[in-house]
This record gives C-alpha cells, sequence and structure tokens, in this order.
C-alpha cells in the first residue's frame, strides 16, 4: 500500500507540473445564438469590434460596435458593452476580442491571454 501510496503522489506531482508547463488553453465554444448574430456584425462598415465572454456552462454576454471614427473607439465601445452584459447577466468568464473588422482573432486573443498568465 505504501508503494501505491507513494507512486499516487509521484504522479500527481508529475501531472500538475506537466500541466504548468503545457501550452494548451481552452478556448470556448461559440454559442449558435452568437453565430447568428456574427453574421449581421461581418455586414457592417468598418471599424468593428466584436467582443465576447462565454462561461464554461455556454451563457454569454457579448457587444459589438462599428462605425467609429477609429478602431480604437469601436474597441472600448464594443468592451463596455460587453461588460455591461457580463455584469447584467451574471456572467463570470472575461470577454475577449472575437472579431476585429472582418478578422476573427478569438483563438489568437485567448493564446496572448493565457501566454501572459504564466
Amino acid at each position: 500500500m505504501k508503494v501505491f501510496s507513494k507512486f499516487l503522489v509521484i504522479s500527481i506531482g508529475l501531472v500538475a507540473i506537466a500541466g504548468c508547463a503545457s501550452n494548451n488553453f481552452y478556448v470556448p465554444r461559440v454559442p449558435a445564438k452568437v453565430q447568428a448574430q456574427l453574421l449581421d456584425y461581418f455586414e457592417q462598415p468598418n471599424n468593428k469590434v466584436f467582443v465576447l465572454a462565454v462561461d464554461p456552462s455556454g451563457d454569454y454576454a457579448y457587444g459589438v460596435d462599428f462605425g467609429k471614427a477609429t478602431l480604437k473607439e469601436a474597441i472600448q465601445a464594443a468592451t463596455e458593452m460587453c461588460d455591461a452584459n457580463r455584469k447584467t447577466h451574471g456572467i463570470f468568464a472575461k470577454s475577449y476580442i472575437y472579431a476585429i473588422n472582418d478578422k476573427t482573432v478569438y483563438e489568437e486573443m485567448i493564446r496572448k491571454a493565457h501566454n501572459d498568465t504564466k
């Protein structure tokens, strides 16, 4: 039994160390209702941004803005909208930019945030 206990402790330790060094990260699945909103988003004029927060349960909040004088203004407005929706609907997940203009950057933004926390 002592051998098994030692093996178990060592195994858990190795898994913990390997997990910390892993480049794996979780990218939440985009809910179907959000995908419908994205169809509308991609039809809007440039200087547009779509921000998304998805809880592991699938609950979500998003913010969108377009047609601003600058992309920076659109990012700020969409982020503020998403944060307000997160608060209203009790979404605890962090928000990430899903798209900037017509480029999807969701996974890239999550990867960057994951790497910045190491």
